[in-house]
């Protein structure tokens, strides 16, 4: 009887510690939004295979930080949030993230024509928040020739929640 009894109590116990959530623990899901994530594409248009593209970009972090406690989530102020122990208000004991943390990460810079994905890559987010990837073409098929659409994806990281920067179009050909 004794045994039983332990081996519950240690057992609800052991539920009621792994079920509760740590008090000012911050989640993955409280993250800012980046302001802006740009990107350009060069040249417009190449007119002579090997056809050869060069996208580059920046990650526009948010200019400024979260007070301790405010949560940067959406319909929120945005704004950085700042890493700060549990149950702390006083930023004196809080961790303000450095830049090489905020700009890291990776960019999906994707080439399509028309629904078709002709190339995909992933270049990581330098620590200046700027991005950069070329891509060649070099046989001829015909789906690489023509408009070709360029779509570039923040995947997001630690500190900034993911975000797309607008399509830009370029032709091959």
């Amino acid at each position: 009887m004794k045994r039983s009894l332990v081996l519950m109590l240690a057992l609800s116990v052991t539920a009621v510690l792994f079920s509760l959530p740590s008090a000012g623990a911050q989640t993955a899901s409280v993250r800012a939004t980046p302001l802006q994530v740009t990107a350009s594409t060069t040249p417009a248009r190449d007119r002579f295979r090997p056809y050869t593209f060069t996208t580059r970009g920046r990650v526009v972090p948010p200019g400024r930080y979260c007070l301790p406690g405010v949560n940067p989530g959406p319909g929120m102020a945005n704004c950085v949030p700042i890493f700060c122990p549990p149950g702390t208000t006083n930023q004196a004991y809080c961790t303000f993230p450095p830049a090489n943390v905020i700009c890291k990460g990776v960019v999906n810079v994707r080439f399509q024509k028309r629904t078709t994905t002709i190339s995909s890559r992933n270049v990581f987010v330098r620590p200046d928040c700027i991005y950069s990837s070329r891509v060649t073409f070099r046989l001829l098929i015909r789906t690489r020739r023509g408009a070709l659409r360029v779509r570039t994806r923040f995947q997001g990281n630690t500190v900034l929640a993911p975000r797309n920067s607008s399509t830009k179009t370029v032709r091959a050909g």
